[in-house]
């Protein structure tokens, strides 16, 4: 079956001959709250130019084979115009990031509220609902402020406190854990299992970075009572033979200990990369864990959270590229910053398995991970 894709802009679906002068069409989606964007690749040329669309209006891009999904809205923010030979290109972010009260600067506080309920009245601002993972948004704050910031800087520290990530799409901002493989809900979205058959020759790698090991990682409260500053400490890596500190002092011994924990998670996330292109698949989602089956000894069954998937459309076909993260062996089933349903620590919410031949060091995979899988593209599942 062949791809198919529709383009509409500020409503009003493109023309038939928009398509003959496509020459290709991408839309990135990333893991957090950096922007999604698009790209477009047009040939023009006389008798009949083409019209320049307006900066700012709204573009929606849908892709598939039977039926099309939409990989998102955007604003166009940028037209460039190339001339003999002639050409056009068209860019732009996601339509919901453009939100002007995202990057107003505010100073406030809030006092006795949940992070869900801080994080529902950003959002309310912005005509925006609030999607919040149920054991970051529970946690209760006696007092956080912004502080002359922007919005989209104050969600984003937020988020690093609760080793969290958000991410405004589709009208919603979601606030949900980072690298767990789980849904702003709490649930898990299923695995990405990519097999041979769907790579794109050439284009899968993967590697183990070597980096600096914290053995631990130190925040610091100011304790009030005793007019002294206090210190918190998180493990991080049992290989490890150095301390990070975080300088910023925190207003209580609970924020304190969260932030530790946030960034000891944080500091185990990335120690291994790969990347991949396969058959388009408009189901490939950023967030989403992702495993590799019968590709190699020391790739199947290592879990990967998936951190950017870019969609490519062009006359040749319509492929995924996807860029991941090794998972962190911990987030994935935690519950505010402990093991949840049960199991033990980086169980994924119940036991995990390693996976064979993986090198030394490789968190164990959550069963649940290789339980619930999707194969092939959209249109296959």
């Amino acid at each position: 079956m062949r791809p198919r894709i529709e383009i509409t802009i500020d409503g009003t679906a493109v023309a038939g001959g928009f398509y003959e002068r496509l020459v290709s069409a991408s839309v990135t989606d990333n893991d957090g709250g950096e922007a999604d964007t698009f790209e477009m690749e047009l040939n023009d040329g006389p008798p009949q130019m083409l019209a320049i669309p307006r900066t700012g209006a709204v573009v929606d891009i849908r892709v598939g084979y039977g039926t099309l999904r939409s990989l998102g809205q955007f604003t166009v923010d940028k037209v460039t115009c190339k001339c003999l030979p002639f050409g056009m290109s068209i860019s732009g972010k996601s339509a919901d990031l453009r939100s002007g009260k995202l990057k107003e600067r505010q100073e406030r506080s809030w006092e006795g509220k949940t992070v869900k309920e801080i994080v529902e009245a950003v959002a309310g601002e912005s005509d925006l609902q609030a999607s919040v993972d149920e054991s970051i948004g529970a946690h209760v704050y006696d007092w956080f402020a912004q502080q002359d910031e922007s919005n989209i800087h104050f969600l984003s520290r937020l988020a690093e406190r609760h080793n969290a990530l958000f991410a405004v799409k589709a009208g919603r901002l979601v606030f949900s854990a980072k690298g767990s493989g789980n849904a702003s809900t709490g649930a898990f979205v299923g695995s990405v299992v990519v097999t041979p058959p769907r790579i794109v020759e050439g284009s899968c790698t993967f590697e183990a970075n070597d980096r600096t090991k914290y053995s631990k990682v130190v925040a610091y409260y100011q304790d009030k009572n005793q007019a002294k500053r206090v210190e918190i400490e998180a493990d991080s890596d049992e290989d490890g033979d150095s301390v990070y500190r975080i300088p910023e002092p925190f207003s209580s011994v609970e924020e304190a200990d969260k932030a530790a924990q946030s960034k000891a998670k944080d500091l185990k996330r990335g120690e291994g990369s790969a990347s991949v292109t396969v058959v388009g698949d408009t189901a490939i989602v950023a967030g989403a864990p992702l495993l590799f089956q019968g590709v190699r000894p020391g790739l199947d069954g290592v879990p990967y959270v998936i951190s950017t998937v870019t969609h490519a459309f062009s006359k040749s076909g319509y492929t995924t590229a996807i860029s991941a993260k090794l998972y962190d062996g911990k987030s994935g089933g935690e519950k505010d910053g402990s093991s949840g349903n049960g199991g033990g620590e980086g169980d994924g919410g119940g036991s995990s398995t390693p996976a064979k031949d993986a090198p030394a060091g490789t968190p164990a995979t959550p069963d649940l991970w290789n339980q619930t899988r999707r194969y092939g593209s959209t249109d296959d599942n």
